[in-house]
């Protein structure tokens, strides 16, 4: 009678479940439903006589039901209501699988010994062959299982982040003991394996707490320099929705190829799931921006021009023009420019090059045609520079390394005067050195007394000493006197 008030019992707890819906009742309608069936099974044995063998394997299974729904709501009271609604903590699903999978055997356990006298640690050291047997077949479900388990003790992997595993970006919305569950941009659900997951590199997105780089590539025609594609598309890149002003992006020449220069755009961004819309607003502002300044997007070809060789720039009456332009070479003969320009180079410096170093032994002197450029020493600014200035003859002059560095800080075309050349110019026209020396002498002069605060003036000892070492380079004499004496290391080296 009492298996049949067992039985009845559960059944009574199952209907009611379906039919109030109770949360708790209805995830115990599983266990009630093995208590119900081993209850009704021990009650219809007792009108039949069965062998005490049978009748001893029903009772085990209606212990063993009772077991497992109290082990199954001991777990629901502990991480459902202890842990989740008094505590505030959220235990992981593998975490609840694997505590639940060791109580039911140890439940397991302790039935079979106290009903069935069965030990069950004597029945798995003697069944080797059983055990091999079933170690093979589960070889693939205990791989995932510990895989599982890894990943969920390493805590790299939890709900709400978001990764990108196999080129497949989604945000965790579970991680089982057989699988992870990921939600993709696009709505669907992907089950993954833990053993997949576990052998496979996954890149971790996070939940937007860290900015993110999010690559653009893209290649701009050989006709455009570097330097003008690199400051449009960084226009452009600072003003896509969702990239952050810090880290700035950046955008970095990555090759040389067949029809054009790649350049890799890197945008930074919290939301690095959402990598395919910045792609698309970025590539679809740099048409229009590129466009608009001239620069084209070229599709891979191979063109033969079938046309007369375009003359080479004339470098040299561009030098001569420049050297015209510049303060201190005003007023010379033009054969002598003329001379000194067929001697020259024209250079082309982008924004951060160097044109001439701290210490270094070079004695050219640059004239600047078009563009800035900055004057350091030692990590200090000195000043800036433009076009028609000079910097480097304090090296030519006195023969010492630079005693600063001069930095392009736009795109910058110079003239680089060569030594050999100019003191051939100033051996010809001795006058010219003279005004050579008043002119550098009153441009530093003016300069140190600026800084000082004192009249500007360029006569006195500076002047008559640029004037003797100019004789002498001119020349060829010795210089005895110390390279030291001119005091201009406390001037910027223009």
């Amino acid at each position: 009678m009492t298996y049949a008030v067992v039985g009845l019992t559960a059944a009574v707890l199952i209907l009611m479940a379906r039919a109030s819906r109770l949360e708790l009742l209805s995830r115990l309608s599983g266990a009630l439903g093995l208590v119900m069936v081993a209850g009704i099974a021990n009650w219809a044995g007792t009108f039949f006589e069965i062998p005490p063998r049978v009748s001893s394997w029903l009772l085990a299974a209606l212990v063993l039901a009772l077991g497992l729904l109290l082990a199954r709501a001991a777990i629901l009271v502990l991480f459902e209501w202890l842990l989740g609604q008094r505590l505030g903590f959220r235990v992981p699903r593998l975490a609840r699988d694997v505590v639940a999978i060791l109580l039911y055997l140890l439940v397991a356990a302790i039935v079979l010994k106290a009903v069935l006298g069965i030990e069950v640690q004597a029945l798995i050291a003697t069944s080797a062959v059983i055990t091999v047997v079933i170690g093979l077949a589960l070889q693939e479900t205990l791989g995932t299982l510990l895989a599982g388990l890894t990943l969920a003790w390493e805590q790299h992997l939890q709900a709400g982040a978001w990764i990108e595993l196999d080129g497949v970006v989604g945000r965790i919305e579970e991680l089982g003991w057989r699988s992870l569950l990921l939600r993709t941009p696009l709505g669907d659900r992907r089950l993954i394996p833990n053993s997949a997951v576990a052998r496979a590199g996954v890149r971790l997105l996070g939940r937007g707490e860290l900015p993110t780089a999010v690559p653009v590539r893209l290649g701009v025609s050989y006709n455009a320099s570097p330097d003008r594609v690199k400051a449009a598309l960084g226009a452009v890149a600072r003003d896509v929705p969702g990239v952050l002003v810090e880290p700035a992006p950046q955008v970095l020449v990555t090759e040389f190829a067949d029809s054009a220069i790649l350049y890799e755009c890197r945008l930074w961004t919290r939301t690095p799931w959402q990598a395919y819309d910045v792609r698309d607003r970025m590539l679809t502002r740099a048409y229009a921006a590129l466009g608009r300044a001239g620069m084209e997007i070229p599709f891979p070809q191979r063109t033969l021009h079938m046309s007369r060789r375009t003359p080479p720039p004339d470098t040299v009456g561009m030098c001569e023009r420049a050297l015209a332009s510049a303060a201190i070479f005003s007023g010379l003969p033009e054969s002598a420019l003329a001379r000194l320009a067929a001697h020259s180079r024209w250079l082309r410096f982008v924004p951060g090059e160097a044109i001439v170093t701290e210490g270094d032994a070079s004695r050219a002197l640059y004239v600047i045609a078009e563009g800035q450029a900055v004057v350091r020493r030692q990590r200090r600014e000195l000043g800036r520079v433009g076009a028609g200035e000079v910097f480097g003859e304090i090296a030519f002059l006195t023969g010492q390394p630079r005693t600063a560095t001069v930095r392009a800080s736009t795109e910058l075309h110079v003239v680089e005067v060569d030594s050999v050349a100019l003191s051939a110019l100033l051996e010809e026209n001795a006058d010219l050195a003279d005004v050579l020396a008043e002119r550098v002498a009153g441009r530093q002069t003016v300069q140190a007394a600026e800084q000082r605060g004192e009249p500007t003036t360029a006569e006195g000892g500076v002047l008559s000493q640029l004037r003797l070492r100019l004789r002498r380079l001119v020349g060829g004499g010795p210089r005895t006197e110390d390279p030291s004496s001119l005091s201009l290391d406390d001037d910027p080296e223009h």
